[in-house]
């Protein structure tokens, strides 16, 4: 191997970890088993082709936020990153500039007619309003995640009038599945606790100059197993049954897979039986009532009563005569009146 095909194998090797990580000129010379002197001089030729930035420490690296990364894909995986990229275009509203910068990129890598449709969402994006304060608390989000670094946040829960303060460390920033949503899952120094915070809620977020490593055992696959969408619990999952009518539901039903755990039996009506552990039920309730009287819940009985409850009140909203009407308490034994005791 020629002497100039070494170096080139070694400016990418010095690429790829400056990315990764800060280096002194000594210990990256360590790292790859040259002098000093090489290390700087290579490092001197990649600042002509890369954003560097040097820490208080005299530590080198690449600056990720401005890094521009090159990618080469075939046709089927041109076709995998267009269909990400079309529901990102839906779901990533509020990246902004970024999110339509980010499509236009793309585009230009793929092929037609995935290039123009592209840009057009890219072009959509952009002529929408949006708030300069919530794009820069994703760029602030987003840095602290990719540099390990713990953020300051102003969050608003919906549950809440007032905001809190959370020094979180991010350890994964996770789309919703059932909205546009986006959040950042964290630990909280409140309480030590991994907590998910959507982004949309977080009126400021500022970075700190603490620095943390992801704890070696945080899976996300295993955190958000019996989660719905986001919501995950620490208490053990609850077996959630539903039973979905015959015809389009059905076929609905199974044309999707809606959670990791779930088993999908047929009846012999027609209809199917769909069950998951899940950790909260609490956040299936507005995929449950989308499908109206075509589903119904078995259980857990705590969901079906809340179910029952909700049809009391759309019969009320709707003005529908009800032979019984739900008392100021919240108890079961107006419902079991009216459905039975769910068995």
């Amino acid at each position: 191997m020629s002497r100039g095909q070494n170096r080139a194998e070694r400016l990418k090797e010095m690429e790829r970890l400056y990315i990764q990580r800060a280096y002194t000129d000594i210990g990256l010379a360590e790292r790859l088993g040259v002098t000093r002197t090489t290390v700087y001089k290579d490092r001197i030729l990649l600042e002509t082709q890369f954003p560097f930035m040097q820490d208080d420490n005299g530590r080198h690296r690449i600056d990720r936020s401005r890094y521009i990364s090159e990618i080469h894909v075939n046709l089927y995986e041109a076709l995998s990153l267009y269909l990400a990229a079309r529901r990102a275009s839906r779901q990533l509203q509020l990246a902004g500039p970024h999110a339509a910068s980010g499509l236009e990129k793309l585009a230009s890598a793929l092929r037609q007619p995935m290039t123009q449709r592209l840009v057009r969402a890219a072009d959509t994006i952009l002529a929408q309003k949006r708030s300069a304060e919530h794009t820069a608390v994703l760029e602030t989000v987003a840095r602290a995640w990719v540099e390990n670094t713990v953020t300051r946040i102003v969050y608003r829960a919906l549950e809440t009038d007032q905001p809190k303060t959370h020094h979180v460390k991010p350890y994964l920033i996770e789309p919703s599945h059932w909205s546009d949503s986006s959040y950042l899952i964290g630990e909280s120094h409140r309480t030590g606790k991994i907590y998910p915070f959507k982004i949309e809620r977080i009126e400021q977020a500022t970075l700190t100059l603490e620095h943390f490593e992801p704890p070696v055992d945080f899976d996300e696959q295993t955190l958000l197993r019996h989660a719905w969408g986001i919501w995950y619990a620490e208490h053990e999952p609850v077996r959630v049954k539903l039973r979905f009518a015959p015809g389009r539901a059905a076929r609905r039903l199974k044309e999707s897979v809606w959670h990791p755990t779930e088993v999908v039996t047929d009846t012999e009506d027609g209809g199917c039986l769909w069950q998951a552990d899940v950790a909260e039920w609490q956040e299936m309730l507005p995929w449950i009532r989308g499908w109206g009287a075509d589903c119904e819940v078995l259980a857990p009985k705590v969901l079906r009563r809340e179910i029952e409850r909700e049809v009391m009140r759309m019969a009320d909203v709707y003005r529908l005569v009800m032979n019984q009407q739900p008392p100021e308490e919240d108890n079961d034994a107006w419902a079991t009146l009216l459905f039975g005791d769910g068995s």
